[in-house]
């Protein structure tokens, strides 16, 4: 019988619920019971890795007598990461019964994280890029790398909202939001991120584009550039000579999303009213809509700075219902790229498909730094600071991945953080100390529980480095 009464009349009142939840008694025990039971998973990978090692040999962070190594720090906020923290207080999800699977590890207070962050300088910065590197390079040796005679280099620039006075670097966007601008770049075959740069957030898309894709190329490890080509795909803030010459002199080739300008405007008109032009039907997805491809030469620049390229242009019908644009001709909307790709090794079609296949990899692992692996935060003040936090964010992305990859059914191999999480990393188990061990016992309603003790096994069993 409920015995409150109603503030206000709001309806008939009754006695109790006519349907009921389960009468359940609360009680408290003193079972160890852990809420993250993928430390288990996990801590075996960046042990094998040697996370903190490699982290320590950087010297990340100096200290003194009785205090956290850099490397303690750097691994336990990538582990609040994969755990589902967004902000440096979450170092809770690790206390507790969870601590002690991860073994001899120790956890910073929070006092001593948001120290390790709020004091980083640049070349704390650029020490853990280094230590990110490394872990590729590492977790690609294990058989985590692409496996094609191909390595696509997408970077690209994201928008991070900034909350809070005094943010370092916090500045109103092209979008007039106030934050900050990385750029961010994917190895477009396997999703691993490479490379992230912080900058304002009154930063131009294409700022130093051709900087950071040297910086991208340098993460792909030396056996597999040798091994391999290099392609790099760039939205329209790549349309410039800066970055195709950078990208010929490290022995790639490019495509590039041509802007709208007059010129590249003048051309695809000219290549649409051309009735000699050879439409050729588009690849994959595009096909199904009926879109068709055609190319033609294209001059970029004049004098010393002229540059011949192909023009590659899909058009796709229009229908009932699609947002008109006043470069639409006859019912078609054009889409032009450049390449440099030679005619002879690549036809338009296969060019095309590639350079879209940016929408599809490389946006979807943005998409899942920003939502499930605390890419959307900026937690200090100091610019620098925030840009160690990425630097953790994309070190969780890429581990959760190759837990993925080396260890999980195929169904998990592009799933999302929230799904991961809800099947691996969070689940609720039992810590027991059992026989001079220690055992995690899941549950056994659990749906996942046999994949997860495969995929320890799996984890286990990868290459250990010094």
């Amino acid at each position: 019988m409920n015995a409150t009464g109603a503030l206000f009349d709001a309806g008939e009142l009754i006695g109790q619920p006519r349907r009921r939840s389960a009468s359940v008694k609360v009680k408290v025990s003193d079972d160890k019971v852990t809420g993250v039971g993928g430390v288990a998973l996990w801590g075996p990978m960046l042990d094998n890795l040697n996370l903190v090692g490699v982290a320590d040999g950087r010297r990340l962070r100096p200290i003194g007598p009785g205090g956290y190594t850099g490397g303690e720090c750097y691994r336990a906020l990538v582990e609040i990461l994969l755990a589902g923290g967004d902000f440096l207080s979450d170092r809770s999800l690790l206390d507790g019964p969870t601590q002690q699977l991860r073994g001899a590890h120790v956890l910073p207070s929070h006092a001593t994280m948001f120290r390790f962050c709020g004091g980083a300088d640049f070349g704390r910065v650029q020490k853990a890029a280094a230590v990110n590197r490394t872990m590729l390079a590492r977790a690609w040796a294990s058989g985590a790398g692409p496996s094609g005679g191909m390595v696509t280099v997408d970077p690209d620039a994201t928008l991070v909202d900034t909350y809070g006075p005094d943010k370092e670097g916090s500045k109103f966007s092209y979008r007039g939001e106030v934050g900050l601008s990385p750029l961010i770049g994917v190895c477009g075959e396997t999703g691993d991120v490479l490379a992230i740069r912080a900058r304002s957030g009154n930063a131009h898309p294409g700022r130093d584009n051709a900087g950071f894709i040297r910086e991208c190329v340098s993460a792909i490890p030396g056996p597999v550039r040798e091994t391999t080509n290099l392609w790099v795909r760039v939205d329209s803030a790549g349309y410039q000579h800066a970055v195709f010459d950078t990208v010929e002199a490290l022995g790639g080739v490019f495509s590039v999303t041509a802007p709208q300008r007059s010129n590249v405007k003048a051309k695809v008109r000219a290549l649409a009213t051309n009735p000699d032009t050879q439409w050729v039907p588009a690849l994959a997805g595009e096909a199904k809509r009926g879109s068709e491809v055609a190319e033609t030469p294209f001059v970029m620049g004049q004098g010393k700075t002229r540059r011949m390229l192909r023009m590659i242009v899909r058009r796709q019908r229009t229908s009932a219902g699609d947002q008109l644009s006043f470069d639409d001709l006859d019912g078609w909307r054009f889409h032009a790229i450049v390449t440099n790709l030679p005619a002879l090794f690549a036809p338009p079609a296969e060019v095309e498909a590639h350079h879209r296949l940016r929408g599809g990899i490389p946006e979807d692992t943005i998409r899942q730094l920003k939502e499930d692996f605390g890419l959307i935060h900026a937690p200090v003040k100091n610019f620098f600071g925030n840009w160690l936090w990425w630097h953790a964010s994309v070190l969780a992305h890429n581990t959760a991945r190759w837990v993925r990859h080396l260890g999980l059914p195929p169904t998990f191999k592009r799933c999302r953080g929230k799904r991961l999480r809800l099947a691996f990393f969070n689940v609720a188990a039992r810590v027991v100390n059992h026989a001079g061990g220690l055992e995690l016992r899941l549950p056994r309603s659990h749906a996942w529980a046999d994949a997860f003790i495969e995929a320890l096994t799996r984890i286990r069993a990868l290459p250990a480095f010094a």
